[in-house]
């Protein structure tokens, strides 16, 4: 929404959009806004039985359906009968881009709705924006009970959509059944904002106590709101008086329905509403909260609509409602609601504080009044509450309309505001006063004083009694005896006003424009049109404060320079201050050339600062791209100190006019170290900083300068440093160090600064550091020094000319020319968008050399892609391609091809997007004539860990069939180790058989691997021995009544079991010991006196082992034959005699 307040140069004129609208508004006239057809279809123009067509209008489009002749036109409509099954009629995409508010309406009808179909039978319509989904605006039978309404419409805003799409499905299964579609209507409305409207706030209460008297000019504010709440447009307009103001809203409302419609309006004191210039509720007078109501009959579409409201004392509320057709009552949504989308009083900065209130109009930090020809200004620079005054700052700067105030109605006691001019008035110098009383109050009773900073009463100065109430009067005297720059308002009433104090001739701030480019300077971000901005030139080099973005008082300054504002140096003392000299040193070199700054000449958003120091569109950021000028945080640009003397009493260089040889510092540091991976280790194991001529050092940089792995690598300061800040800047994978502090106290903070990692690191990767102690990094595989310089769509050219007035420590700077690996993957990681390098093939299409530095004149391609290499070379995949006349390289944006590899563009590059330049990349070193290199870095570097771990091998194992090989399990490595992780990882690797049989040897690996990937593998031996039997059991004769017995030898076994067959081997049965048999379970078993029964038993043997669930493995068949003993008879005896 808009905050809005008075002009103090231009008076509140009526708009010249609102003039007409309410002069069409008194002769009850249409609306205002302009309304297109987009898309229009009555199918007068079709013979009958057309199933597709093409609409007219100014986004035209086609329709078409599906079922054929069953859907198509019939007597100038579109006609659905006996579909049989869904039939649709869809219009194709209509363009609706450009528009406020789109407007959808079509006539419905059914041949007799006695034939229609509840059940079955349907018509619904459905529309979508952009390829979204389906939206339905009507869903019905067409039958008596659910009968469709002669027209149905629906209004959507546009808010940036393009496409509109709508439908309508339908069903019926007879002839009788038939739906009609005509007169489909697709309309664009333009100059209407959706969810708001436009309101005009009066400071008065209006004559007669009646809305109908409150003026139509001369209003407080105007813009645009987003409730009826009057309290809060009270408060954003006209803070702290609330009890006499009335206001006019207005705008159109959205019907989607035609009806009868009852509005509703509740409000203390009085209200009235009007639609289309009908006044439909009457709510007008003085009263406390009451609801009045009226209705109006309205068709669809949008409908002017205003309300009228004032207060005068007491409560004050106002709730707008209404109630029609399916609309139950409730408050008016604001999404019904439009406005003219009308600006509110000019807010030249955006920062929600109309310039006539805001005391800083361009947001740079100086005050307006300072802006106007000097330092200092003939009106209040700071006015402070010592007593019972709220809003103390309305009255500083020119006076105007608002004001400091006490309380209306409740006495607090004696009232007091001190104001202070910017410098002493001289003794004779008429100064005024600007004093008021809210009309409330009955009397006045004030008193002017002399005063002192600390706010005491120095003598009387002039009376002010008698002010009327409700208006500005002036009080004036002439400053006598001492001049004055402090004087004191005392207040003894209720309803005191203090708008403020002048003297001497005003002066007209629109006039005072010191570079000439047509923007005065309390509106313009670069007075002296230098390229260093407003913000920057007035305040120390040393101690730059960035404002923070937030203002409490809303007074327009922002929080980081309340009370006063910026007070502007001026360097050379000549009383022009830096942001208005061009020569702040007065040593004749400009600022521009000493800031070594290459301007576009342009200014493209008209705030007054050259393009190619301007970071934003607008006055959001007043430090453009140089932020602050003693570092590079957030892309700022970085102003050159040449003498590096900035902090020991010099200054930069456009402001300083000496220049000191000053010797650089130097820096040792050891630490090759082992790192484990997920340890936490320090960059340094030991570092000494020297400076032959100080004891302090601004800034070091520590940074990652090989293998940066931008997905886990953290630098970090560690501990406590009181005169150190830290800043870790992903994208560049450095650490900021920032001073100022001692030599020692950089030194304990670089031992303090350690490195650790997310990023899954492998055995024998390494990291390099370097620590710089300055803002350039460090290669040491070059020697040389590089910085990235942000320039937001700096050319190559100027960009070339740029980096040949760097220097650093004498060191001459140019556009970088990379020659090894090493210089692409740190300037990759340094640029943070497309950056100009120093090559070229302007000269000759298709050669490329290097043009800056050393290198210059070296030729290192030949050709487009896929081109000869004379030298190192990292082009982008598919490039150069010399897409437009592109002769100049630069290192790609982050994630555009390969980190740091490189592009061809044109002198401009793109206007925006990933190609558009960003800045440029400075090298130092290797040229003619140069220094010997400051010993400004140190390296160091750290290498991940390459020690295996340890573990003992599982025991071998013997088992007696595949079945029993134990699966693998790495819960048997029980005493691994590592010399870095604490846990290392055990996996199963393989299982290697010897091929053999009888025993087949399986070699099992276990792998045991450490957090940097260092393993050792482990062998378990599995021995597979199968069973076997060496000796069959053999077929045995036994003569009855002997023992019988059958033996096997097996191996690998511990485990038997016979059985025997009684029925000639088709089945055996186990056998256990007892009374016929022995040894059952054992290698021998012994058959006891068997008798001629057993003959041709057959017996065998299951042979396995108990240490195992191997399938036993069975013997051979083995006979048992019985046979009567031999009878021998020897002298009348008989013996029976056993073989056996």
């Amino acid at each position: 929404m808009a905050s809005t307040s008075f002009f103090t140069t231009k008076k509140n004129h009526y708009p010249i959009r609102w003039m007409l609208i309410f002069a069409l508004f008194l002769l009850g006239t249409t609306l205002s806004f302009a309304q297109t057809t987009l898309w229009s279809e009555n199918f007068n123009s079709y013979s009958n039985g057309t199933e597709s067509g093409t609409a007219t209008g100014a986004s035209s489009s086609s329709w078409s359906t599906n079922r054929g002749n069953r859907l198509s036109t019939r007597n100038n409509a579109l006609r659905a009968r006996n579909l049989d099954a869904e039939g649709i009629w869809q219009t194709s995409t209509i363009n609706i881009s450009g528009y406020d508010v789109i407007s959808f309406s079509m006539d419905t009808w059914v041949d007799d709705e006695d034939e229609m179909d509840n059940s079955n039978d349907y018509l619904i319509g459905e529309y979508r924006v952009d390829a979204g989904s389906w939206q339905q605006f009507v869903n019905a039978s067409g039958s008596d009970s659910d009968p469709l309404a002669p027209s149905y419409s629906f209004i959507i805003p546009v808010t940036g959509n393009s496409d509109l799409e709508v439908r309508v499905r339908m069903d019926n299964d007879n002839n009788d059944e038939q739906y009609f579609i005509d007169n489909v209507l697709v309309e664009g409305t333009s100059g209407i904002c959706n969810g708001e409207v436009d309101f005009e706030f009066y400071d008065s209460t209006p004559s007669g106590n009646t809305v109908d008297n409150i003026p139509t000019s001369g209003f407080l504010g105007s813009g645009t709101y987003t409730s009826f709440d009057v309290d809060a447009l009270q408060n954003q307009e006209d803070p702290g008086d609330n009890n006499t103001f009335s206001i006019r809203y207005s705008g159109f409302i959205q019907i989607d329905t035609p009806g009868t419609y009852t509005f509703f309006t509740t409000s203390d004191d009085g209200s009235k509403l009007y639609i289309n210039g009908t006044e439909v509720v009457d709510n007008d007078g003085l009263h406390g909260s009451q609801e009045r109501s009226g209705t109006i009959s309205l068709t669809a579409g949008l409908h002017d609509i205003t309300v009228l409201f004032f207060e005068n004392s007491g409560g004050e509320t106002l709730t707008v409602q209404y109630q029609g057709p399916s609309i139950s009552k409730q408050n008016i949504p604001f999404s019904k609601l439009y406005s003219t989308c009308s600006a509110g009083s000019a807010d030249l900065d955006g920062d929600g504080v109309d310039d006539v209130a805001d005391v800083d109009d361009d947001n740079d930090g100086i005050l307006d009044i300072d802006e106007c020809g000097g330092a200092s200004g003939n009106f209040v620079q700071n006015a402070t509450n010592l007593q019972f005054f709220t809003n103390p700052s309305n009255a500083e700067g020119n006076p105007g309309t608002s004001f400091a105030a006490n309380a209306v109605s409740t006495y607090q006691g004696q009232s007091e505001i001190l104001l202070q001019f910017a410098q002493p008035v001289p003794v004779g110098t008429s100064v005024s006063v600007f004093l008021g009383a809210d009309p409330a109050v009955s009397s006045t009773d004030m008193q002017i004083q002399r005063s002192s900073a600390g706010g005491g009463n120095d003598g009387w100065l002039a009376g002010a009694n008698g002010t009327t109430p409700g208006s500005i009067r002036e009080v004036t005297f002439t400053v006598n005896g001492t001049s004055l720059q402090y004087i004191k308002v005392i207040a003894w009433q209720v309803g005191a006003r203090v708008y403020g104090a002048s003297y001497g001739g005003s002066v007209d701030c629109t006039t005072v424009d010191t570079d000439g480019d047509g923007i005065p300077n309390y509106q313009d971000l670069d007075s002296d049109g230098d390229g260093i901005p407003d913000n920057v030139e007035a305040q120390t080099s040393l101690a730059y404060t960035a404002p923070s973005g937030s203002d409490s008082n809303g007074n327009g300054l922002d929080n980081a320079y309340e009370g006063s504002g910026l007070s502007p140096v001026d360097t050379d003392g000549d009383g022009t201050p830096d942001f208005m000299d061009t020569d702040s040193d007065n040593d004749g070199t400009p600022d521009t050339t000493e800031a070594t700054l290459t301007l576009a000449g342009s200014d493209s958003d008209g705030d007054g600062l050259d393009n190619a120091t301007d970071a934003t569109t607008g006055y959001d950021d007043p430090g453009g791209t140089i932020d602050n000028p003693l570092n590079t945080n957030g892309g700022s640009i970085l102003l050159p100190d040449s003498d590096g003397d900035v902090a020991s009493g010099g200054d930069l260089d456009f402001r300083d006019d000496t220049f000191d040889d000053n010797e650089p510092p130097s820096i040792t540091a050891t630490g090759n170290q082992t790192f484990c991976p997920g340890d936490t280790i320090p960059v340094v194991e030991s570092v000494e900083i020297t400076d032959p001529d100080s004891s302090t050092l601004d800034a070091v940089y520590v940074q990652v300068t090989s293998n940066y792995d931008v997905s886990g690598d953290v630098l970090s300061l560690t501990g406590t440093h009181p005169n150190i800040s830290a800043t870790w800047d992903t994208s560049e994978g450095r650490l900021l160090l920032n001073g100022p502090a001692t030599l020692a106290e950089f030194e304990a903070a670089i031992s303090a600064v350690v490195f650790e990692t997310t990023a899954t690191v492998t055995a024998g990767e390494t990291r390099t550091f370097s620590i710089v102690m300055n803002e350039a990094n460090y290669l040491e595989s070059t020697g040389h020094y590089y910085e990235y310089i942000p320039s937001e769509g700096i050319t190559w050219t100027a960009a070339r000319d740029a980096a040949a007035l760097r220097t650093f420590y004498g060191l001459q700077g140019y556009l970088a020319t990379i020659s090894v690996q090493d210089e692409s993957d740190l300037l990759g990681s340094q640029a943070p968008g497309a950056g100009w390098i120093g090559a070229s093939d302007a000269a000759l299409e298709g050669d490329w050399y290097w043009v800056t530095g050393p290198e210059a004149g070296t030729l290192f391609w030949r050709g487009g892609a896929g081109g000869t290499a004379f030298g190192y070379e990292f082009w982008n995949s598919g490039e150069p391609n010399n897409s437009g006349n592109e002769d100049y390289a630069h290192i790609t944006a982050p994630g555009v091809g390969l980190p740091g590899s490189w592009n061809d563009l044109s002198n401009t590059g793109a206007n925006s997007g990933v190609y558009q330049p960003k800045g440029y990349l400075v090298e130092y070193g290797g040229m003619p004539g140069d220094p010997p290199y400051p010993d400004l870095a140190a390296t160091t570097t750290i290498t991940v860990e390459s020690v295996a771990p340890t573990a003992s091998a599982p025991a071998p194992v013997t088992v007696h069939c595949t079945d029993d090989i134990p699966t693998p399990d790495i819960n048997l490595i029980t005493d691994e180790a590592d010399n870095c992780d604490p846990n290392p990882t055990v996996t199963f690797v393989s299982d290697v058989s010897d091929g053999g049989s009888n025993p087949e040897t399986i070699t099992r690996t276990y792998r045991i691997t450490d957090a940097a990937g260092n393993s050792l593998d482990v062998e378990q031996t599995i021995t597979v021995a199968p069973f076997t039997i060496d000796n069959q059991p053999t077929n045995q004769t036994v003569v009855i009544g002997n023992n019988g017995s059958f033996t096997v030898s097996a191996s690998n076994v511990d485990t038997y079991q016979w059985e025997v067959s009684t029925d000639g081997g088709s089945n055996f049965a186990p056998i256990n010991d007892g009374s016929e048999y022995s040894g059952t379970q054992t290698a021998t078993l012994t058959v006891l006196s068997p008798d001629s029964n057993k003959d041709g038993y057959l017996f065998r043997v299951l042979v396995s082992n108990s240490s195992g669930s191997c399938i036993p493995l069975t013997s051979d068949e083995a006979t048992l034959t019985m046979k009567a003993g031999r009878v021998i008879t020897n002298r009348g005896v008989t013996y029976r005699v056993n073989k056996n």
